[in-house]
């Protein structure tokens, strides 16, 4: 059972942060000793487990860690996605992590890739797994290709299966934005089958209109869950003197997106912190309570991943207790379900 830790200090919107941030952390003289950034972690009945990007000395890769407290992690030793393979592969340059999810028994990846000439701003694949370590590379990839709207940047996107449909959550940039801008959007598109996409030319969610906000210049990197009648989006802010932070956001339809009141619900840490320099790309994981999962930064160090917690009694003031109840259940069943059926298979 996961127990509240004590605490440095709280955050507006309730979030709690560990005191013994950060939870994961680059391993010197291995492929992650610079940085380790972009999260993504899911309660799997009885471990957790937590997919990343890390890098070291111009290399990049995905790598991967289980926890059964969501706290201490166990790495595996090796990126269990790495670019190319070719220096003509569509994401020859570099990969960027975007989601995980369940399917049956095994696990679906999109992510970010980059090559030199035919992506520089980058296009979405998707590739899948029987454990979670062995990925094996959609042979039609890429699966979102960038048009007007994603023409100058597209990264981070987060998939969210509903009955027979997946919707996805992007961060991009426009063809009509300036090059040197920092702007980004988080767009939206939905597919029958996870890799023929539909745009919704309008974005979900765009920067403040509002020049002194904290999301005023761009937005990006979001998660998303749906409670069987609310989506809930967390995702990164950053304003005009480029500190980043996180907010969250509520949808009835997935389209159209109103900020929290709280808003940012995280916020770096104190000067001096592992934190202090902003804090971003959220990662929401519903295990034995709400955990959210984020990038640290100080002016000393590369990113890690820090942890935030929901306190006792913790409640997502638009998510219906009703609503939440039965989300929580259909997580608890499914992930029940699904160690039943590893079981089988393994016997």
């Amino acid at each position: 059972m996961l127990l509240l830790p004590s605490v440095a200090y709280a955050d507006t919107g309730q979030w709690v942060k560990y005191s013994a941030n950060p939870v994961l952390s680059p391993t010197p003289n291995t492929w992650d000793a610079d940085y380790i950034i972009t999260s993504r972690v899911i309660f799997d009945g009885s471990i957790y487990r937590m997919w990343y990007v890390g890098g070291h000395g111009g290399t990049i890769g995905i790598g991967y860690a289980n926890s059964t407290d969501g706290i201490t992690w166990q790495k595996y030793p090796n990126a269990v996605l790495t670019p190319g393979p070719s220096p003509n592969s569509w994401d020859s340059s570099k990969i960027g992590l975007g989601t995980i999810i369940r399917n049956g028994t095994g696990f679906l990846m999109w992510y970010q890739g980059i090559s030199p000439i035919a992506y520089l701003n980058g296009a979405i694949g998707l590739a899948t797994s029987p454990d979670g370590i062995t990925w094996t590379k959609f042979p039609g990839n890429p699966i979102l290709k960038p048009t007007e709207v994603d023409q100058k940047y597209i990264s981070s996107p987060f998939v969210v299966r509903l009955n027979s449909t997946y919707r996805m959550w992007y961060t991009a940039k426009s063809a009509t934005d300036p090059d040197s801008s920092q702007i980004t959007r988080i767009l939206y598109a939905s597919s029958y089958d996870g890799i023929h996409w539909t745009k919704l030319l309008s974005p979900a969610l765009t920067p403040s209109t509002n020049s002194t906000a904290w999301d005023s210049l761009s937005v990006f990197s979001p998660t998303v869950i749906f409670d069987g009648s609310n989506f809930g989006m967390w995702y990164s802010g950053m304003n005009q003197s480029l500190v980043a932070q996180i907010g969250y956001a509520t949808s009835l339809d997935g389209g159209t997106w109103t900020r929290s009141s709280d808003n940012p619900i995280l916020r770096p840490g104190s000067p001096g912190s592992w934190d202090s320099a902003g804090v971003q790309q959220p990662s929401v994981a519903v295990g034995n309570g709400f955990l959210l999962y984020y990038d640290g930064f100080s002016n000393n160090s590369g990113g890690r991943i820090g942890l935030a917690l929901g306190p006792h009694n913790f409640v997502i003031p638009e998510f219906s207790a009703s609503a939440l109840d039965l989300f929580l259940g259909l997580v608890l069943c499914t992930t029940v379900c699904m160690s039943a059926i590893n079981r089988q298979h393994e016997n």
